[in-house]
């Protein structure tokens, strides 16, 4: 179905904004795909009905309340890693389409909001309606995180009559069952189960991993326990911003899901859920697009689980969002630690799925930071592992940890890379396998190759001197995998010092050998090189700063195609056969001293 998208949250007081409606149609060309229809019944509300399941209508309410703002804003799309021919290609397909609801909203600016239009587009389908939404900036951008509510209005036939007007839907109704019991008909994930969110008198509400990442970088020391203009008390966290309902008999479903949703609330007595989305991380005049979509079909929860994953996780096969980060290391394994942290926070405000940290990032690095491992704090060490790894499981993200790995008394340790996943757990470990003469004085060197498969990418790991061995490339190659990851620590040199010259040069020779994705890291300690991103044919997509701390986001594609003049003899050249084609007998051939 969909690509990928970005948004989120916090609310506070309504605020009305006049809309304009550009388009509708409730049925036409659609009819023969979907049951479904949409009718804008007054400024910023549509109501939703469903030839299926008569006598309910689903109400939308597109804004409502302030935004929550945090972060800088970027400075282009490519920083902000915006695809903007993408979005182009997209809002293009849906011109002269009749089966398309299209609804534009102007927001100007004032005490709360920055200047901005969202156009939405709904498209009706077998199971619900797939919406792409489509943010375009003014003169000021929007920051890294800026929070909208968007309000899934189910009012059952108790409600006020001005609800009623938008939704009545007895089915979805827990206002309905109200006087007789706070029974719950709205259910989130936790750990892949189903688990009810309470209906009750006051709002409730669960951050998503996303929601966990800008709430403890919003509010630092503690999180609070009731977030938004309804005080909505925060109960466990979930899985993502999935939030439906059932009818009472599980006969049907509806729900809502946005991709960069930050927080989800069940809300009383409106009776309504609502999603809060990320839409931020735009640079003046830009674009950005999120997408969503509004389940309704004849079914229980498990029959829309299967329908999401479909929509959001099968359909990504092959594709990953990568951060590779840059910061100053150093030998304090604590400052080291908040660093680590603070930006795989950041890179969750992006959707981000797996984020890669330099050589060293966690322990230091010996023979630059370290003089010596006599003393060393492991357990420390070992504290701030589990942290990290804690972490990562509350952000759902994989982590490719560099850091030092303690050995038995009398064996130097290994430089390593842990890979964590996202359920916290340390699925293996790289440990270097070239060290320098340096390097042997204070680590032991590694034996063996690391491959993990991301989302149908198959990844692979290196660390900082084994760049100089084309070799350890080529059996990566051979192994099929699809991306490098290799950390460096090429920090604290002159400044004339070669490595910022030749290292990525290097890299792209190495993506373009062996037709591979290829992220490097780095410390940002002066004097240093920064991280790069170079795609199989060996071009440099993307890089930070040199000596300033920061984190590169990047998506690795696999269905695209990427120039490779190697590929049809590559495989022959692994295996020995050091030309391309079929050698001739020729005595001509064989006197190579003579014209």
């Amino acid at each position: 179905m969909t690509k990928s998208f970005t948004f989120i949250f916090k609310l506070m007081v309504l605020f009305f904004i006049c809309p304009s409606l550009l388009h509708s149609s409730e049925q036409s060309d659609s009819s023969a795909k979907s049951s479904i229809s949409i009718k804008l019944v007054k400024d910023n509300f549509i109501t939703i009905s469903n030839k299926e399941h008569k006598n309910n209508r689903i109400g939308y309410r597109f804004f409502e309340h302030e935004p929550v703002v945090f972060g800088n804003v970027p400075l282009s799309a490519s920083e902000a890693n915006i695809d903007l021919d993408y979005i182009r290609n997209v809002e293009n397909s849906f011109k002269n389409r009749t089966d398309v609801f299209v609804y534009k909203h102007q927001i100007d600016k004032d005490e709360h909001w920055v200047e901005q239009t969202w156009t939405y587009y709904m498209v009706p389908v077998s199971d619900g309606i797939e919406i792409y939404l489509v943010v375009e900036t003014g003169k000021e951008g929007l920051a890294e995180y800026y929070g909208i509510q968007q309000c899934f209005r189910l009012s059952g036939k108790t409600n006020e009559q001005w609800r009623r007007e938008i939704a009545e839907t007895p089915a979805f109704s827990e206002y309905d069952l109200w006087k007789k019991s706070q029974k719950s008909l709205t259910w989130v994930l936790r750990n892949n189960e189903w688990q009810s969110l309470p209906a009750g008198k006051d709002a409730v509400g669960a951050r998503t991993p996303l929601g966990l990442a800008i709430d403890d970088l919003t509010y630092n020391v503690e999180m609070p326990k009731n977030i938004g203009p309804y005080d909505a008390l925060m109960l466990a966290p979930v899985d993502n911003g999935l939030i439906v309902r059932t009818d009472i008999d599980e006969n049907y479903v509806c729900g809502i899901y946005w991709n960069s949703t930050s927080h989800v609330t069940n809300h009383h007595p409106a009776d309504c859920l609502h999603s809060v989305v990320n839409i931020g991380n735009v640079p003046p005049f830009s674009k950005r697009m999120v997408q969503g979509k509004i389940y309704w079909l004849k079914g229980n929860k498990q029959d829309l689980l299967t329908r999401y994953q479909k929509d959001f996780q099968d359909s990504k096969k092959g594709t990953l969002r990568v951060a590779a980060c840059q910061f100053s290391v150093a030998a304090g394994i604590t400052d080291n630690a908040e660093w680590i942290k603070k930006q795989m926070k950041h890179a969750r405000l992006q959707n981000v799925q797996l984020i890669q940290f330099p050589e060293g990032a966690l322990s230091g690095y010996a023979g630059s930071d370290l003089s010596t491992f006599e003393g060393y704090d492991w357990s420390l060490l070992k504290e701030k592992s589990r942290e990290i790894a804690a972490l990562a499981k509350d952000l759902k993200m994989w982590v490719l940890l560099g850091s030092t790995h303690h050995l038995s008394d009398g064996n130097k340790p290994h430089n390593s890379l842990y890979v964590i996943t996202p359920e916290g757990k340390v699925l293996d470990r790289y440990d270097k396998r070239f060290c320098t003469e340096s390097d042997l004085k204070y680590y032991s060197p590694g034996d063996h190759f690391v491959v993990f498969d991301v989302n149908g990418v198959k990844c692979g790991l290196l660390i900082c001197y084994d760049i100089r061995f084309p070799e350890l490339y080529r059996q990566y190659s051979v192994l099929g995998v699809n991306a490098i990851f290799h950390s460096f620590y090429n920090a604290r040199h002159k400044e004339d010092c070669i490595h910022p010259k030749i290292m990525p040069i290097t890299g792209q020779a190495r993506a373009a050998e062996n037709g591979v994705y290829v992220s490097f890291t780095n410390s940002s300690a002066p004097y240093s090189w920064p991280c790069h991103f170079i795609t199989p044919d060996g071009m440099i997509q993307k890089k930070l700063i040199r000596n300033i701390p920061g984190i590169l986001i990047f998506d690795i594609d696999l269905s695209k195609k990427y120039y490779d003049i190697s590929a049809p003899f590559r495989l022959d050249a692994i295996k020995g056969k050091l030309n391309s084609g079929d050698t001739v007998q020729d005595p001509r051939s064989d006197k190579r001293n003579e014209f």
